[in-house]
This record gives structure tokens, sequence and C-alpha cells, in this order.
């Protein structure tokens, strides 16, 4: 999923490379692992004579799908299909975290230091940060603003030194989730809205603002130690 494109890919087909209990490994796949926050696909791998339940994706050197159902034999052809549902909805909430990332980021120069995505809220943690809830409404609403402007969201490649070094990346490009980017991973796959936001990412994301609704902030947690998590919904 190095492109816009290949986050739109509800089916494919595939080959079996390796199979364990509860496990198939295939030579490629659509299916999202778990990782950056964000939560693993689900889905179904069917193919003649057979199929069965795709429950959820991890990576540690190789991608594998955790399954449910009578195993495929290696070397056979296989069609996955996503839960598309759930896959589109982890998109527009990816997309909506880099955005009230970069908004918070511009007006309060707080850094983002966890988040976690699900289909039908997601939270982000900031810090430092102090908000009221008057401040919170005014955050919304310009976060709102800018998804009206339906910015567009591009997705390339990029040398993590250029980005290290750019002045023009948003601060939160100094933040623990950047600080824990292994020394090793010097190229880096990077998500872009528009011309406000820049950064690293591996997730799913929406080809424009206007696919994600509208944000609604519906918490606010102070966790200590100038930490704030704001957690939040989509709405059309």
């Amino acid at each position: 999923m190095d492109s816009l494109d290949g986050t739109y890919v509800k089916k494919f087909e595939a080959e079996v490379t390796a199979t364990f209990p509860g496990i198939v490994e295939l030579d490629q796949t659509a299916f999202y692992h778990l990782g950056g926050g964000q939560p693993a696909d689900t889905g179904e791998l069917v193919w003649q004579g057979g199929g069965g339940r795709v429950v959820d994706v991890r990576k540690k050197n190789r991608i594998r799908h955790m399954f449910e159902g009578d195993l495929p034999d290696v070397g056979m052809k296989v069609k996955g299909n996503l839960d598309w549902e759930r896959r589109y909805s982890h998109m527009r909430m990816h997309t909506s975290q880099h955005l009230v990332s970069s908004v918070v980021s511009e007006r309060y120069g707080s850094d983002t230091v966890g988040n976690q995505i699900a289909a039908d809220k997601s939270r982000i943690d900031f810090k430092p940060l102090k908000l009221g809830n008057t401040e919170l409404n005014m955050l919304q609403d310009e976060v709102n603003q800018v998804i009206s402007k339906d910015l567009k969201i591009s997705i390339s490649e990029s040398e993590r030194s250029d980005l290290e070094n750019n002045p023009e990346i948003r601060s939160s490009m100094s933040s623990g989730l950047w600080k824990m980017l292994p020394s090793s991973v010097t190229r880096l796959r990077v998500v872009k809205i528009g011309d406000i936001d820049v950064c690293p990412c591996a997730g799913t994301h929406v080809r424009s603002l206007s696919e994600i609704g509208n944000v609604e902030f519906f918490k606010k947690d102070n966790k200590g130690s100038k930490k704030v998590r704001l957690s939040y919904r989509l709405v059309d």
C-alpha cells in the first residue's frame, strides 16, 4: 500500500507461500497489519472448494494473516476480500488524526505522543497541552473549517534526513512517536495533507478531507505531566 490507490483495494488475488496452525502467509496482500495506532484489517480468504476468516494481521519480518478455518495448501491461489466498511472507517479516522495533530501543533505547539484509532472513535495524546472546554470547542471548529477546504492527500517516500532537517515540517515530527523510529530506518513513507501537514506514516488514508465528514470531540482527559487525551468521533 505504497500509494493512495493501494489503500482503496477491496479485493485481491495472491498465492499461499506458507501456513502454520491458524496462520496463512501470502506473496502479496491488501490486508493492513496492526501498527501505528491502527487496528488490523479483517475479512476472508477464499479458494476453490474452501475459505475462512482473517481475524487479525500481524507483521514480524513477514505479514501473517491470523486465520479461522481449514488452511489452504501452499502454492494455492486464493482471493482476499476485506471487510471494507471497517477498513474505510480506519482510513477516515487515520487521516483525521493527522489533521487534528497538525492543527493542535500549529495552534498550541503541542506534540502528538500517542494515538489509538478505531472504527467508531479515536483518541490522541498531546504534550504539553492545557485545554479548557471553550478552547476545545474552538479547536473543533477550526479542524472542521480545514476539512471544508477539501485538501487533497498524497503519499510519497522521502529520506529521513530530509524530514528531520526541514524547518517546514510540523513540530510533531520531533515528538515521542517520531523518536521511536529506529535509527536504522532511513527512508520513510510520507503522508501529506495539502500544504499543511507532512508526516511519516505506514497507515491507510483517504484521498481528500471531504471523505472524513466532521470531527466531534466528546471527551477530554488530563493525563498528568502536561499531557491531554482528546477523544473524538466522525459525524456526517
